[in-house]
């Protein structure tokens, strides 16, 4: 897997951001080339519930054509009564392929943010400025390589590191019946290697309904996936919607939406927008 992590795209992603990393000068070494990443997919229960779920949602050959993605993304955030906390719209630029390379960008009380990943480091600029503390580039890079692993479910499965188990199934209160897939990360496998459990939750078609997260230990958050559209070949859930969860995944309070507009892959990316910013 290159470089997972959650970021704060729900209340799951947010939480990660408290797992600092350090930041890498030096691009990584080259990988060893291999037939397809899909390959590596077991052949047991869990690895036969996430190939279904590739299929579903378009299959590896179709996602293996895509070199680049943008989309625009509003999230919500909920008080604890109900009541909108909070709400931004994002700007969203990555180069898939290859890749991975990320640039968010949005307003903050009149300043503009740019977040700007180039694979091996990561920037926070602020109108103009670039910040240049630990923490800044950390939440940096917790947030462009968080937010490129959640819009690239369930294909970032087949990533380097990433364990897979059968959690067995269950019938949501919806009356829909999922196979439960655990996910744990190889220490090292990431930016989050060795930190976070994921639960994800596919249909019988392979369609992924929700996951679960314990994204701390004893701390736990859920997520809906809904509003299914077929884009240049991809079946893109365009709303993501937050609760809070317990251990077993039993829902609360909704806590986020994240809705996705303007999707579109392939668009043309100037190798400028993911260069090192100047002060």
């Amino acid at each position: 897997m290159k470089r997972l992590s959650a970021a704060a795209l729900l209340l799951v992603l947010a939480a990660c951001q408290k797992a600092p990393v350090e930041t890498v000068s030096q691009p990584p070494a080259s990988e060893p080339a291999e037939a397809s990443p899909i390959e590596r997919l077991s052949k047991d229960g869990a690895g036969q519930v996430v190939q279904r779920g590739i299929d579903y949602a378009g299959g590896w050959k179709e996602w293996s054509s895509k070199h680049s993605l943008s989309f625009r993304k509003t999230t919500t955030k909920f008080r604890e009564d109900g009541t909108v906390e909070s709400t931004r719209v994002q700007t969203h630029q990555y180069v898939l392929r290859p890749g991975p390379k990320m640039r968010i960008t949005w307003e903050d009380d009149g300043r503009k943010i740019v977040l700007i990943n180039h694979g091996w480091e990561a920037w926070r600029v602020a109108d103009g400025v670039v910040a240049t503390g630990v923490s800044e580039k950390n939440g940096a890079r917790n947030a462009t390589f968080g937010s490129h692993y959640v819009v690239s479910m369930p294909f970032k499965l087949t990533d380097r590191g990433a364990n897979l188990a059968s959690a067995g199934s269950e019938t949501l209160a919806d009356g829909t019946k999922v196979d439960k897939v655990r996910v744990t990360y190889d220490k090292g496998a990431g930016d989050a290697g060795g930190l976070h459990t994921w639960t994800y939750m596919f249909a019988g078609d392979g369609r992924l309904v929700a996951n679960h997260l314990e994204y701390e230990a004893g701390k736990y958050s859920y997520t809906e996936y809904s509003e299914e559209t077929v884009i240049d070949g991809i079946r893109f859930p365009m709303l993501r919607t937050g609760y809070q969860a317990d251990a077993k995944g039993k829902i609360g309070k909704k806590t986020s939406e994240t809705r996705y507009e303007d999707v579109k892959f392939n668009v043309p990316l100037d190798p400028s927008l993911f260069a090192a910013p100047s002060s």
